[in-house]
């Protein structure tokens, strides 16, 4: 155990000396957080578009629709033609859409017309607000139809239209909460991306020491092999485990994010997964020969997995046979229990996340173990 402790206490002393390292360590996991919620913040927070409305040919129908439009968007406003072209060209509206003389009469008819989208802000825009305008319309056509063929007035289809729109409303929620939850598990399919690499100096160093000698000296000393496998094992361990600490506490008191999961659950996931990251980087380290070597696998091994496993983006955008692959790969079964439990699932819930992670760990570890035991050059000095 005093072995043990002083490996851990000179590699402890060597990242207090190394202020690049201390600072990746603390900035990599606020880095996961910043990158997915800035995006999605950004997603979720685009600038709804501005929009005029002028009604040149008041009715039923196009008073309907102005209605209508101005319900569902805070954005939308009735203002006069004049009013409308100054504010257009004064940056206040984004679009204009105007009811000219003959729509309502067109509408009644089914056939559309002498309804105009003006905007300054090119052809996408334009194409939003028709859509915007289309939907609208549509719902109008229906409504006049199954008045005509249903024998009421088209007041009383527009009143039970409006009273379902409750539903509407309860989707959208829903599906802001469902952006949240997506945010969060890319945090943490990020955040498992850099336990890899921060797990992969292990490796590294161990790399190092063999090509410059250091490790075979060690290997000559009373310092047992088991000692100082031990000892690098369990700081490499505690770094990874630090960087999950700072992430979740970032997550949950300097960003507010709720990830639908306890985070002492979510700790534990991550926990099992660092044990496996750990065990990965004492095999890459036994198995490759030079430490650029193993920093090239490193990279495109990480990088290359997370992508395909659905850490980064959503393994459900995914085509078929790319699920498939991911579900061969330990960080898609992060993702997966993460889900789960986001799903009101329980612990139980994702013991096969769990033994399948556990699995991968105690693979590493026999593939760690062989190398090491297989070591000529140890032998000699154990």
């Amino acid at each position: 155990m005093q072995q043990i402790g002083w490996i851990f206490k000179h590699n402890l002393k060597s990242l207090t000396q190394n202020k690049a390292k201390l600072i990746m360590i603390i900035g990599l996991p606020i880095l996961s957080i910043l990158i997915y919620f800035l995006s999605y913040g950004a997603q979720s927070g685009t600038t709804t578009l501005k929009i005029g409305l002028v009604n040149e040919d008041p009715g039923v129908y196009t008073s309907q629709m102005v209605t209508w439009m101005k319900q569902d968007s805070d954005s939308v406003q009735s203002v006069s033609k004049a009013a409308g072209d100054k504010k257009l060209t004064g940056g206040q509206l984004d679009a204009l859409v105007i009811f000219e003389e003959g729509s309502e009469k067109s509408i009644a008819a089914l056939d559309p017309q002498h309804i105009k989208v003006k905007s300054m802000q090119g052809d996408a825009v334009n194409k939003t607000v028709k859509r915007t305008v289309d939907a609208s319309l549509s719902n109008i056509m229906t409504m006049i139809q199954a008045s005509e063929k249903g024998g009421q007035d088209f007041a009383t289809y527009a009143t039970t239209f409006d009273q379902s729109k409750l539903g509407v409303t309860q989707k959208t929620t829903s599906n802001q909460h469902d952006v949240v939850l997506m945010m969060s598990t890319q945090i943490l399919g990020f955040l498992c991306m850099m336990l890899l690499y921060a797990a992969g100096n292990l490796g590294e160093l161990i790399l190092q020491e063999k090509e410059d000698g250091t490790f075979y000296r060690l290997m000559s000393t009373p310092l047992s092999s088991k000692a100082y496998l031990f000892g690098n094992a369990l700081f490499a361990l505690a770094v990874v485990v630090t960087e999950v600490l700072i992430c979740l506490t970032a997550m949950r008191f300097a960003f507010g994010i709720d990830p639908g999961v306890s985070y002492f659950a979510l700790f534990g996931v991550l926990f099992v997964f660092s044990i496996m990251a750990v065990l990965l980087s004492l095999a890459l380290g036994f198995t490759a020969t030079s430490r650029k070597s193993v920093s090239g696998l490193q990279m495109i091994l990480f990088t290359l997995t997370s992508l395909l496993s659905g850490a980064l983006i959503p393994v459900q955008i995914m085509p078929a046979f790319m699920q498939k692959i991911a579900e061969f790969l330990p960080q898609y079964w992060v993702m997966n229990a993460i889900t789960t439990l986001q799903q009101n699932g329980d612990l139980a819930s994702i013991g096969l996340n769990i033994a399948i992670i556990l699995g991968y760990a105690l693979l590493f570890f026999c593939i760690a173990s062989y190398k090491f035991t297989k070591n000529n050059r140890v032998n000699s000095f154990v």
